[in-house]
């Protein structure tokens, strides 16, 4: 026996040809029409040597046909390892040859005891399936509704009729179904159906599939309306009440049923005992669920249908704070650059230095220190102050006016420039803010996260990201709140819950925008929704159906998914599913916290400290040098008073 394939870009695979001049022909006529054809002999124990096979039946970027006669003693050992590994799919093309059952015009093919809906000959003559072994066989095995299986049954020498053989799904109690899509004669050569098989597959039968939906937590007894109702449970996601409806509408398309079963979570560990969206499809548990956020490095693990039937973006919400000192806060001695504040001190120092020197040429008869004259004096026009001695003005020169003056001037520029720095920033400049994932880490809000699925796979799964560009971040926030967890503490909330919270203060909510928005839109009012503000976490993604690896129907799912995107049916369950983001109406003025102005307070609290400091010492060195000071006349002390 020898078995014929085409492993790298041909399209049919011949095996148990009845003799090798036979075997020849063929792989000579193959190869004038450009169709590669290879060959092994499988004349030996399958079980043994599967592998011959298994490299016969591989399938790599083209179509693999095969060619079968029923006679071969292996027949039925080749079908049920096919079988078994899944190679009755789209992309083999099967065709087996029936050259010892002859049927005449008036004769059709019945599935089991009961007609085939749709009969394959118009006449009332019957032959039980039975009777063709090729048919008996492909009754048991596992077919699917994307099999690309052709029984050819001879009608005389010069004439064949062929039939498609595939079942809607075989683990599914679908139906079995022969159906005639064609024939072949020595005349008028091969004339079979131009519509595309999946049309001809169009109609399930009301066969059910089984989806894997989220809810969290479980409820102990599931409804399907507690998903599909237009007000959904609270333990349903936005995501998963969109997803659902979406794939509702394409049951009337194909005329299928759903059965559900519940799960937590979506992204799981692959450990079968699990309860995960991901899980089941892997484990081909389940069929399809709703929704799933593409990861790369999970795609070799389920199938994806598209479009998009849904999207997905997670914040953090809080309120800004208003209290506390901190980073968050309006720094209010930052409206100079230090290059500027260098400046400043330099002029103040030279002043201070001409205006020493005008002192000591002036040669001043009363007794003070120049240093301190010429110190306090620009001091005090910084304060926009005078400084007064008791002095004869006649003896102040015009050069020490004129210092004053231009000393006057340049305090009073840098004054005007330090206010109105200050006040456009604080008129302009965005309100006290979260800029990212380290500054909430750092931040003396608490993070709660929503109870939903994708929270548990975040803090379980070390390879499950909100946004893998934050990894470090995410890494540092994820043990953060394990520890916490270890604690004893709550860090997971019910939407109600957490935006509560968040509207008291000192708590950062994360949660999906579109169910947030709505609970948001009900509870804070103006005031409270000016002082709001969130924090990117999961940037906006679209979300997929997803199934089973390989799964013979994503081809149906995928044109009716098209179907009701082209008709509008996906934005109007996004109408009706999805809210509307809630904003601060106008402005609203928000005053300098305490954390912005600590500086001014600390300076006067220090300048406090300092006054009381120097009269103390003051108090000290009078009294010290009252000891040593010798008593003065009265008529000399009243002379030097009048003078």
């Amino acid at each position: 026996m020898t078995v014929d394939f085409t492993p790298h870009g041909g399209n049919i695979v011949s095996k148990n040809l009845p003799s090798n001049g036979y075997h020849h022909n063929f792989v000579k006529l193959a190869t004038i029409k450009n169709i590669a054809v290879s060959s092994c002999n499988i004349d030996i124990n399958i079980e043994k040597n599967s592998w011959h096979l298994d490299f016969c039946l591989k399938q790599s970027e083209t179509l693999t046909g095969v060619l079968l006669n029923p006679t071969c003693p292996n027949f039925e050992e080749i079908m049920y390892y096919a079988s078994e590994n899944v190679r009755f799919d789209s992309k083999h093309k099967w065709l087996i040859i029936e050259d010892n059952v002859i049927l005449s015009n008036d004769s059709t093919f019945v599935n089991g005891n009961e007609d085939f809906d749709k009969p394959l000959y118009k006449e009332t003559k019957y032959i039980d399936e039975n009777e063709v072994v090729s048919i008996a066989v492909l009754n048991n095995l596992n077919l699917s509704v994307d099999a690309d299986v052709t029984v050819s049954v001879k009608i005389d020498n010069s004439s064949y009729e062929l039939y498609e053989v595939y079942n809607f799904g075989k683990t599914h109690n679908g139906t079995f179904v022969i159906e005639r899509i064609g024939d072949w004669n020595i005349d008028k050569g091969l004339n079979i159906s131009t519509a595309f098989k999946y049309y001809r597959r169009w109609d399930f039968r009301q066969m059910a599939f089984e989806m894997a939906v989220v809810m969290t937590p479980i409820p102990p007894v599931f409804e399907p309306q507690m998903i599909l109702g237009s007000i959904t449970d609270h333990r349903v996601s936005k995501i998963s009440h969109t997803g659902a409806t979406v794939l509702h509408e394409i049951t009337g398309i194909h005329n299928f049923r759903y059965n559900y079963t519940v799960v937590d979570r979506w992204v799981g560990d692959y450990v079968k005992e699990h309860k995960a969206a991901t899980n089941a499809l892997y484990f081909r548990e389940q069929d399809i669920t709703p929704v799933l956020r593409l990861i790369p490095h999970h795609f070799d693990r389920y199938d994806v249908a598209a479009p998009a039937v849904s999207f997905i973006e997670t914040r953090f919400y809080y309120r800004i704070p208003s209290q506390g000192v901190g980073k968050f806060e309006n720094q209010f001695l930052r409206p100079l650059s230090p290059a500027t504040w260098w400046c400043v001190i330099g002029v103040c120092g030279l002043c201070s230095f001409v205006l020493l020197l005008s002192a000591v040429v002036e040669q001043r008869p009363i007794n003070v220190y120049y240093w301190y004259y010429s110190i306090f004096s620009v001091l005090a026009l910084i304060c926009q102050q005078f400084f007064e001695e008791f002095e004869d003005l006649r003896r102040v020169s015009e050069a020490r006016k004129m210092t004053i003056l231009v000393t006057g001037l340049s305090c009073l520029l840098i004054y005007n420039y330090y206010t109105s720095s200050v006040v456009s920033w604080l008129l302009n400049g965005p309100p006290p803010s979260i800029n990212s994932l380290w500054e909430l880490i750092d931040s003396p809000l608490q993070p709660i996260f929503e109870d939903v699925g994708y929270t548990y796979s975040w803090l379980q799964l070390p390879d499950y990201y909100y946004n893998r560009k934050k990894a470090t971040a995410e890494d540092a926030l994820k043990r953060k709140m394990n520890n916490l967890l270890k604690k004893g503490k709550t860090v997971i909330a019910s939407m109600n819950e957490g935006i509560e919270l968040v509207r008291q203060g000192g708590y950062a909510y994360h949660a999906d925008t579109n169910a947030a928005n709505e609970r948001i839109s009900r509870t804070f009012d103006q005031r409270e929704l000016c002082d709001l503000d969130s924090l990117h976490s999961m940037e906006r993604v679209s979300l997929y159906s997803c199934l089973q690896k390989n799964s013979p129907y994503k081809e149906f799912f995928c044109w009716s998914l098209a179907r009701l995107q082209e008709r509008g049916v996906l934005s109007w369950v996004h109408e009706r599913t999805w809210s509307r983001e809630v904003k601060c109406e106008g402005s609203s003025p928000r005053a300098l916290a305490l954390g912005g102005a600590a500086p001014a307070f600390i300076v006067l609290a220090a300048g406090f400290i300092l006054g009381t400091v120097i009269m103390v010492l003051e108090r000290i060195w009078w009294k010290y040098s009252a000891k040593n000071r010798k008593p003065v006349p009265k008529s000399d002390s009243e002379e030097w008073w009048s003078t």
